[in-house]
């Protein structure tokens, strides 16, 4: 159906969706989806939306306000706002964007996690895979399709997967993450032999030290209390 929104040219288009009990209990769940084609003079302004909401700018310029900070976006970047809470943006001149509102499931754990590391503001990695994805769920509406409740939580998984992907390889501590996911590995690996601290470090090429400390950095736990909780839950599986 044609928007109503200020601002929105005829060519945008928004499909609206209520989501199955079933759908509101087990999986990430859309509210709507839209492609719109906007002018300057397209803004939004709200207390509340209850709902998240991801916008993948394909063409222009625009901007969000988040607790009274405006950070642009452009092409190739998506934004992902918590619209439980104050929010606003806008098209600075002419934008494209593909957007849905959504919820379910951890949506607010993911919103936090990537919203706390990255801003509202996204640069996407792997931008054919991210347009595609929201462009599948778009579609499906646009298409008239059947639609599949499964596949729509599986689309906006993806979404926000590769959102924290795109966070984490441009992220400082990207490497280090590599490195303790490579020593969980070896551990993994190994989890039936003798492993000491030395050995460990030595498989990642760091310290003891360095390692002991970034292994609880990131695991959240020792090197030797991970590997006895490993131990015991294999041990369980046999």
């Amino acid at each position: 159906m044609k928007p109503i929104d200020t601002g929105v040219t005829d060519d945008s288009t928004i499909y609206f969706h209520s989501a199955s009990t079933e759908a509101q209990k087990m999986f990430y769940y859309l509210l709507c989806t839209g492609h719109y084609y906007c002018d300057s003079n397209y803004s939004v302004s709200r207390n509340k939306f209850d709902s998240f909401l991801i916008m993948y700018a394909k063409h222009g310029r625009g901007s969000v306000t988040i607790n009274g900070v405006t950070t642009l976006f452009y092409p190739e970047q998506a934004v992902l706002i918590d619209c439980y809470k104050p929010h606003s943006y806008k098209a600075e001149g002419e934008l494209e964007i593909y957007w849905i509102h959504f919820d379910g499931s951890t949506s607010r754990e993911y919103c936090n996690y990537i919203t706390s590391h990255s801003g509202n503001v996204i640069s996407i990695k792997n931008t054919f895979s991210f347009e595609n994805t929201i462009k599948r769920i778009y579609t499906t509406f646009y298409n008239k399709n059947k639609i599949s409740e499964t596949l729509i939580s599986k689309y906006i998984t993806d979404l926000l997967t590769e959102m924290i992907t795109s966070i984490n390889e441009v992220n400082p501590d990207y490497g280090h993450y590599k490195v303790i996911e490579n020593a969980i590995s070896y551990i993994s690996e190994n989890i039936n032999n003798n492993l000491d601290l030395n050995e460990l470090s030595s498989s990642v090429s760091l310290s003891p030290y360095y390692f002991s400390r970034l292994f609880k950095k990131e695991t959240g736990l020792t090197p030797h209390t991970y590997i006895i909780s490993a131990r015991i839950n294999a041990a369980k599986f046999y």
